[in-house]
């Protein structure tokens, strides 16, 4: 029996998501993105998460499409369906309730580049590369690039980046602002999954409404962002977690939350 294209497991409130292609650079057969949609909702509605990483199997994070089951595809339809596909993994990660995390262990092209900036958070290897390979292959960028690039790095180094497709070494992503931290390759794991574990014990219900206001506020006025803070802390503040929050202030402890 083939081993599952997406693994999926949880230790400490932290679902880890591992795209299991390895011999494939864990690029994006129709398969595996269906699946990828699928661990990702399910993280979302699991109550025994409160953080989720999505990392690769061997060597790379993600290639990206596969070229070879793209071009295998009969029709305009077909196509249209696959790329769209790839799109819902974008969603997928954007309106998951939990904080996301790319744990970049290799190189992340071309839709791997973009699942990587889509997520909340992202630390990279010291020997990542992010490549916006599309143009090398006779593509525009896809799964949310337009999106997502501009609005990290700017127009004009979106431009460069997708126009050239040139590699982005993890030092160059980090002074980009593609990557919140670089680590040791051997470090990698171990650095993330203590970030999650602690992100994990910080109150649920605080963090999904500061991700759902903080992926809204390029698109919403200052009246209107203040207007959603002044609601979601009137809510927040009638919660359980509220009042441990404020006890275990009052105690010298750490609280313990419990998403209510």
């Amino acid at each position: 029996m083939a081993e599952p294209v997406v693994l999926y497991e949880v230790e400490h409130g932290v679902a880890l998501i591992t795209l299991n292609r390895p011999a494939q650079l864990n690029s994006w057969s129709r398969e595996l993105m269906e699946a990828l949609v699928g661990a990702v909702e399910r993280a979302g509605e699991d109550g025994a998460v409160r953080v989720v990483v999505i990392t690769g199997a061997g060597r790379a994070f993600t290639a990206g499409g596969d070229l070879l089951e793209m071009n295998a595809l009969p029709t305009a339809e077909d196509r249209r369906r696959f790329f769209m596909l790839a799109g819902l993994i974008t969603t997928a990660v954007r309106d998951c309730p939990k904080p996301v995390i790319a744990m970049v262990n290799g190189v992340a092209a071309g839709a791997g580049f973009n699942l990587a900036v889509t997520c909340d958070l992202a630390f990279a290897s010291e020997d990542a590369r992010f490549i916006q390979s599309f143009v090398k292959v006779g593509l525009a960028p896809d799964s949310g690039g337009f999106y997502a690039l501009p609005r990290i790095v700017g127009l004009s180094k979106a431009k460069e980046l997708m126009f050239t497709a040139r590699p982005v070494s993890a030092q160059e992503a980090l002074s980009l602002n593609l990557v919140n931290r670089v680590v040791p390759a051997p470090d990698l794991g171990r650095t993330v999954m203590d970030f999650a574990r602690n992100l994990a014990r910080s109150a649920p219900l605080a963090l999904e409404l500061t991700k759902k206001a903080l992926n809204e506020a390029f698109h919403v006025s200052l009246e209107e962002s203040l207007e959603t803070e002044a609601l979601t802390n009137a809510f927040l503040s009638s919660t359980a977690d509220f009042t441990e929050g404020v006890a275990a202030f009052q105690e010298k402890r750490e609280p313990i939350f419990k998403g209510a």
